[in-house]
């Protein structure tokens, strides 16, 4: 099964919180294990701009009928992730390369609201450093990520850490009512993370600095070099830490 490769850098114990926060599970067993298996297979690549999904292929590896298949199939199309297709199977939407960086930027403004609040609790009750430090260590693991996929599966651990910090379900459900399980993918296409994994550790870390000061503005800031840097490895640039190459629209 797809979802069980070795060295599969998605295969961790946050997986099915994460899958959760891409795509509400229905509570349906052979429909929520379909859905696991594509949004796995769209975050890291498996399945890619333009392929189709074959309902009976996957019905096959996840050890399923056909009816929960297309089931899970309906519901990624409503989503805006997948385009069904006359003949039973559906097809990964395609996303340019500007219209994956728009929609990061979607995510920057929407993901700043979980920051601000957090940088506010923080500020009112210290006893939340211990469960910001649990936020914190998810970043620990970037310096050994071999892939894109696992670089962008800790940055939205890391955001749904933050929502759950803040007990926002709003804010999970914003996020997939955005269709980042779509977008996401194609950051993985698009940007060459693994040589700048160091880098945007640093910048994640920074942002919890601040956070742990209950400082929002110093994590604003530090929250908005991050999404910039992100958005210049979408386009192509291969960004210099060292020298002011940084664009940031003040937020």
């Amino acid at each position: 099964m797809g979802l069980k490769r070795e060295g599969d850098s998605l295969v961790n114990e946050g997986q099915d919180t994460m899958i959760a926060f891409l795509a509400r599970p229905t509570g349906r067993a052979g429909v929520d294990r379909v859905l696991r298996e594509i949004v796995l297979g769209l975050v890291n690549g498996r399945y890619r701009s333009g392929e189709k999904l074959n309902a009976n292929k996957i019905a096959k590896e996840v050890d399923v009928g056909l009816v929960p298949v297309r089931e899970a199939l309906h519901l990624l199309a409503g989503q805006g992730v997948i385009d069904l297709l006359p003949q039973k199977g559906a097809r990964v939407k395609g996303l340019s390369r500007s219209e994956t960086e728009e929609w990061h930027e979607v995510f920057r403004v929407l993901t700043l609201i979980g920051i601000r609040k957090a940088a506010r609790l923080l500020r009112e009750q210290p006893d939340l450093q211990a469960q910001l430090a649990q936020t914190r260590a998810v970043m620990d693991r970037l310096p050994s990520e071999k892939s894109n996929a696992g670089i962008l599966t800790a940055i939205l651990e890391f955001h749904r850490s933050i929502n759950a910090f803040c007990k926002s379900e709003i804010l999970d459900e914003a996020s997939r009512r955005l269709q980042v399980v779509h977008w996401i993918s194609f950051v993985a296409q698009y940007a060459s993370l693994v040589p700048h994994r160091i880098a945007i550790m640093e910048n994640y870390l920074r942002l919890v600095d601040a956070l742990a000061r209950g400082d929002a503005d110093s994590a604003v800031a530090a929250y908005n070099y991050e999404c910039a840097f992100i958005s210049a490895l979408i386009r192509g640039e291969q960004p210099d830490t060292m020298s002011d190459w940084i664009r940031v629209t003040p937020f």
